[in-house]
């Protein structure tokens, strides 16, 4: 035990100085000790944190090798949490991997595993992950369920942080589904929950998002009545955006939502406040030397000026 307790003292010192390889061989050399001195719940944890690590440097086959000899080591320890959270560790991997079916079977494992000894963080967790799996596949209905699932845990545990971020996971799905309605009901409480954290960036991010789903609204509109409708939330939201991203001295994101706040008056047929716009968003980026951006604005500015003209 002295010679692992001195082999972990490396992987953390190894660590803390980025020392992948270091940390992985100490690991390695604490995983044999351990089996040969029959600690079979020692060489499982070992394997999990060599699993972690090959995760961290994104050698998601290696990752995925040990986590499964891990699991065996869980299995015969008849450790449930550890197996719980190998089972949904290897689901998330499988799907970053792009092995979906395989990602689906892991997680639902978790899953049950969780809800038998009674780990609701652990629940939450992969039900937001099984609903990212549904995304990928295009199975939004299901995704949207899960995800319903995952936002509900995450009210039981007062998890504001978690909750912001699985109603953006559930927005995104009624997004892929074409319910824009409840999408952006779950987006405007991920705003408010966020500027109770304090979080103006990723405040800010998301009504970004919720200007561009009124924009698109408005684009799609069967009449002019609604498309200014859309076309005025639109421009209060980019407005709102705009100000936290001048307070977080975010230039490209200022340049961005002022390009955006053009495009909507050009939308609206406000040529003046479209020029306007993008002619402070072309000093923006012009000094920021973003010239990808400036080619898109210079084009917009021509076509406004064209259509003001042309009155």
């Amino acid at each position: 035990m002295t010679d692992q307790i001195q082999l972990l003292r490396q992987v953390r010192l190894a660590l803390q100085n980025d020392d992948f390889e270091t940390a992985i061989n100490a690991l390695q050399q604490a995983a044999a000790l351990a089996r040969d001195s029959g600690d079979s719940a020692g060489e499982g944890r070992h394997l999990g944190n060599l699993a972690l690590i090959y995760y961290r440097v994104q050698r998601p086959d290696k990752a995925l090798q040990y986590f499964e000899r891990a699991l065996v080591s869980a299995r015969e320890d008849g450790d449930r949490l550890t197996e719980d959270g190998i089972l949904g560790n290897m689901g998330n991997i499988l799907r970053e991997v792009g092995r979906h079916d395989e990602a689906t079977t892991y997680l639902n494992q978790a899953l049950l595993i969780a809800q038998e000894i009674g780990d609701v963080r652990g629940r939450g967790i992969w039900l937001a992950n099984l609903g990212l799996v549904y995304d990928d596949l295009d199975k939004h209905g299901d995704a949207i369920e899960v995800h319903k699932e995952s936002v509900n845990v995450a009210r039981i545990m007062r998890d504001q942080r978690g909750l912001a971020s699985r109603l953006g996971n559930l927005g995104n799905s009624y997004l892929a589904a074409g319910t824009s309605s409840e999408a952006l009901k779950c987006f405007h409480e991920v705003v408010a929950i966020y500027k109770e954290l304090g979080e103006k960036g990723e405040a800010a991010l998301r009504m970004g998002i919720i200007g561009n789903i009124n924009s698109e609204l408005g684009r799609a509109a069967p009449n002019d009545f609604e498309a200014t409708f859309y076309y005025g939330l639109s421009l209060d939201a980019y407005r709102d955006t705009l100000v936290m991203a001048q307070e977080l001295g975010d230039k490209v994101g200022e340049g961005d939502l002022l390009t955006s706040i053009g495009n909507v008056y050009g939308n609206l047929g406000d040529y003046d406040q479209a020029i306007n716009h993008f002619t402070f968003a072309l000093q923006i980026f012009g000094a920021l030397g973003q010239e990808d951006r400036l080619e898109y604005l210079h084009n917009n500015l021509n076509l406004a000026q064209g259509y003001r003209a042309g009155r």
